[in-house]
């Protein structure tokens, strides 16, 4: 505790309590130990939840409590992993806190912070516990770093950010609304002071006019715009150097806006969302080969997309109608969700009678359910089965018709594990559901842990299945009966993860 002068009462007070200690005889010294630390522990987790905000000072759930508490194993200063490394070596590297990705191989080092993963979980691990000043810090250090229209996969403490994540982006804007409407602040954060570590000037595509960037909100429209105009750019120091496994046009990043509003990207050889295991095996021949490509529009960025131009589009204080188009063309954001409403069921749904206009039904292995990519390369995997489409229900409910998401969710539960969701239907012929990374076989589907987004169980997705699950249970026209249905649907899921933290601990 010496590094951390706020703290020297404790240091004081343990000091000390081991001074009473030493004087017992040694075996008693255990038991007063544990004693005293127990003590300690349970004042220290008492104070937090009391400064963690009304929603979880107020709460009486054990389980909110828990994963409350859980939360300041991934938010905290680790010198390696700092926001912005020349910020920090200014202020020092003990008020440069971050997101790690996940315990522990993402805890340290360029590695700790990775955009799609932070703003997946801000809203969870920073809003909801009552930390606004952190969120804001988070969403202005990566807003700073924004590149040809995105923000980093890897942020590399500001020095070398890796712009290879298509989602990551969309996750980001989705926590700026989230900001917004959660914070005491609202949306005063839109008006933060920015500069870009990269100016626009260095890198936007000719004939693109890109805003002059002084605050978030700019930023904002600076992303928006780059992909109404088109992305596409190589990665900086593409090569080994960067990435061992992939091959040569997997550097070439490209996103855009098609004719029906949908976000799209990518290609075969690489993997811009968060499914991005990409092949290592020689043995296997799958280097250089991802596992889940899901090149083409993606189910959950279109909702994103969806969820941010809707909220614009009602938002006063944000200066900018819409963006430009290629064809020198504009939109407005309210024209951009409307036209996001009429065409995304006309694409994405697979009826259960066989009769769409945008479906292939030889390809599809489950009906009554939303595609989960459109236009990729391999068509059949806009067919397949995954929980991405109930992250743009949480999101973007308006896009979806209640009786079909309802079809929909159930359908989920197939994906359905003890604590998460199952990344890949189990009736798929593609499933694989055990994964070692270590595994160095012949068997191309699972060598190296080619499988990691083929079958095994992820837990952060279960969340938004049930915030939609919740959302179409509880309708406009539902009864007591079907809300109290709603509530114990969702609860019944989670005592898995209550009987998980109790007997983990």
């Amino acid at each position: 505790l010496s590094d951390r002068p706020s703290l020297q009462p404790i240091q004081d007070w343990l000091r000390a309590a081991h001074g009473h200690i030493a004087k017992l005889p040694r075996g008693a010294a255990p038991w007063h130990t544990d004693t005293i630390l127990s003590c300690l522990y349970s004042a220290v987790c008492r104070h937090v939840l009391m400064h963690m905000g009304p929603y979880v000072a107020s709460h009486a759930s054990p389980l909110v409590k828990g994963l409350a508490l859980a939360t300041l194993q991934f938010f905290g200063n680790v010198p390696s992993g700092v926001l912005n490394w020349e910020l920090a070596k200014k202020e020092g590297f003990d008020r440069q806190p971050s997101l790690c990705a996940g315990l522990p191989h993402f805890s340290t080092g360029y590695m700790r912070n990775w955009g799609r993963d932070t703003f997946i979980a801000l809203r969870g691990c920073l809003l909801l516990t009552g930390r606004y000043q952190e969120a804001r810090d988070t969403i202005l250090a990566y807003a700073a770093v924004v590149r040809h229209g995105l923000i980093p996969n890897l942020l590399d403490s500001s020095n070398n950010p890796r712009y290879n994540a298509r989602d990551a982006t969309w996750f980001f804007m989705q926590s700026i609304q989230d900001y917004c409407t959660m914070a005491p602040e609202g949306t005063g954060i839109l008006s933060a002071p920015l500069r870009l570590r990269f100016p626009v000037s260095g890198w936007q595509e000719k004939g693109v006019d890109l805003p002059k960037v002084g605050c978030l909100a700019d930023v904002m429209q600076v992303i928006l715009q780059a992909h109404a105009a088109g992305i596409s750019f190589r990665e900086w120091n593409a090569g080994k150097q960067i990435d061992e496994h992939m091959r040569d046009p997997g550097f070439n990043v490209i996103a855009g806006v098609n004719g029906e509003g949908f976000v799209y990207g990518g290609n075969t050889l690489n993997c811009g969302t968060w499914m991005d295991k990409m092949g290592s095996s020689d043995k296997a021949a799958n280097r250089g080969l991802p596992a889940t490509p899901r090149d083409g529009a993606d189910v959950e960025i279109v909702g994103l997309a969806k969820s941010t131009v809707r909220w614009l589009a009602s938002l006063k204080e944000y200066p900018y109608d819409g963006v430009q188009l290629r064809a020198d063309r504009s939109m407005s954001f309210g024209s951009w969700s409307r036209l996001l409403e009429v065409s995304f069921e006309r694409w994405f749904w697979i009826p259960e009678d066989g009769k769409a206009e945008h479906c292939e039904m030889k390809m599809v292995n489950k009906a009554g359910i939303y595609k989960d990519v459109v236009g990729c390369a391999q068509p059949w995997c806009d067919y397949q089965h995954r929980p991405n489409c109930f992250i743009a229900m949480a999101v973007a409910p308006e896009m979806f018709t209640a009786s079909r998401a309802l079809v929909a969710l159930e359908n989920g539960e197939d994906l359905l594990g003890p604590l998460g969701m199952s990344t890949l239907d189990p009736s798929d012929l593609a499933y694989r559901g055990d994964y070692h990374n270590d595994d160095d076989g012949v068997d191309k589907h699972t060598a190296q842990g080619w499988n990691y987004h083929q079958g095994p169980e992820w837990v952060w997705p279960l969340g938004y299945y049930l915030r939609a699950r919740f959302h179409f249970m509880c309708g406009k026209d539902a009864s007591p009966e079907d809300q109290h249905h709603a509530v114990a649907t969702v609860m019944r899921v989670l005592r898995h993860h209550r009987h998980h933290l109790w007997g983990n601990p």
